[in-house]
C-alpha cells in the first residue's frame, strides 16, 4: 500500500485521504487472519442501494413547503 520511504503525511496527500483513514487501513493489516477470512466470507453489500438523507430530501413525491 505505502511505498517504502514515503511518509504517512505524503501518502495521505497523494491519495487525498485523511491521516485517520490511512491509520485505519494500516490497522486492518494487524487483524488476526481468522477475522480477515470471516470478513472476506461475508462479502460486500455494494449490490444493495442505500438511501441517503440527500436522496430522501430530493424525492419529488414529498409535499412542497410553501412560504406564507
Amino acid at each position: 500500500m505505502m511505498e517504502e520511504g514515503i511518509s504517512r503525511a505524503e501518502f495521505t496527500r497523494r491519495q487525498g485521504v485523511s491521516k485517520v483513514r490511512v491509520t485505519q487501513w494500516l490497522d486492518l493489516l494487524d487483524l488476526p487472519e481468522w477475522v480477515i477470512n470471516e470478513a472476506w466470507a461475508k462479502g460486500d453489500n455494494w449490490e444493495r442501494r442505500r438511501q441517503t438523507e440527500r436522496g430522501l430530501r430530493n424525492r419529488s413525491d414529498k409535499p412542497q413547503r410553501t412560504c406564507q
